[in-house]
């Protein structure tokens, strides 16, 4: 007697958007980027996995129902998802999985909850871990990027102070008899180096608001100046193609702007000391001698 045959229902696949979409440039407008569907809804694809007893390869023949697009190439570009029992069953892992994620409403309690579930299966072969340590190397790299640009920062901040003492200097020289002046009528030598030290002061307190302006104005417009430039030199300076991204991604954290602004202050300050010192030491006899 013949097997009867069984008809086989493909099921659906949600496939990610970087796997069913690949970006080109437009031939109409270079600057500019479509998009082109490899995969569209209704296609039958084969996916091949593992068999999680015996090791061996394993496929089967889903129909793409849908797209899912996180913006994270990582994901968009590696997952695809499809009904839970049915890949238990095709790989013999029936009620089992690999790995379960979790989302959590508030981040700050991943410590919290790491030490629960680690206690919860002591003893197990499972090991619990967020995503800052799945993507340790990573985040490890962007660290060092962000350390570099700290130290860059630092250096034109340092030559800036260093500038701000070269002008300084040259002021106290230039106003060696106006100083004079001051102290034989009676100025004190703290009274003149308030003077200069709240002109330091000033100076960076303006120069810390223009610049701060300055930044968050380039910010907000960062995808117009990369546009005027692309116009300007010929040349795309954000790929799309590459990043995956329509727009420059920006974000503006106000503790470092606020960090900045301070450090900024306090160097421009710092570096009027030396000749602020040098104005209040100078003597009122030999500040008019030559007068």
């Amino acid at each position: 007697m013949p097997t009867p045959h069984i008809e086989h229902i493909p099921q659906g696949a949600i496939v990610g958007h970087l796997i069913a979409h690949f970006r080109s440039r437009n031939p109409d407008d270079p600057k500019k980027f479509k998009e082109t569907c490899t995969l569209n809804t209704g296609d039958s694809i084969i996916l091949t996995t593992v068999s999680g007893q015996k090791l061996v390869p394993v496929f089967d023949s889903f129909v793409v129902v849908d797209y899912f697009k996180s913006e994270m190439s990582e994901y968009d570009g590696n997952y695809v998802f499809v009904p839970l029992p049915y890949l238990q069953r095709l790989r013999t892992m029936e009620d089992r999985v690999t790995s379960i994620q979790l989302k959590l409403r508030d981040y700050g309690e991943h410590e919290e909850v790491v030490k629960a579930l680690t206690k919860l299966f002591e003893g197990q072969q499972l090991r619990v871990e967020t995503w800052e340590d799945k993507q340790g190397p990573l985040l490890k790299a962007i660290d060092i990027e962000k350390g570099i640009l700290n130290v860059l920062l630092f250096m034109i901040i340092a030559v800036a102070g260093f500038g701000i003492l070269a002008i300084f200097s040259m002021i106290v020289s230039e106003k060696t008899r106006d100083i004079g002046v001051l102290k034989a009528l009676g100025a004190s030598n703290g009274g003149v180096m308030k003077i200069f030290l709240s002109y330091g002061l000033l100076l960076g307190l303006v120069g810390a608001a223009f610049g701060t302006f300055l930044g968050l104005t380039l910010t907000n417009h960062i995808n117009e100046v990369e546009e005027f430039l692309a116009q300007l030199t010929g040349q795309n300076l954000f790929r799309g193609d590459v990043y995956y991204f329509d727009k420059i991604p920006t974000h503006v954290q106000p503790q470092a702007v606020l960090l900045v602004n301070i450090g900024a202050v306090a160097i421009a300050v710092l570096f009027s000391v030396l000749p602020a010192a040098r104005a209040a030491l100078l003597h009122p006899v030999q500040a008019l001698r030559y007068e």
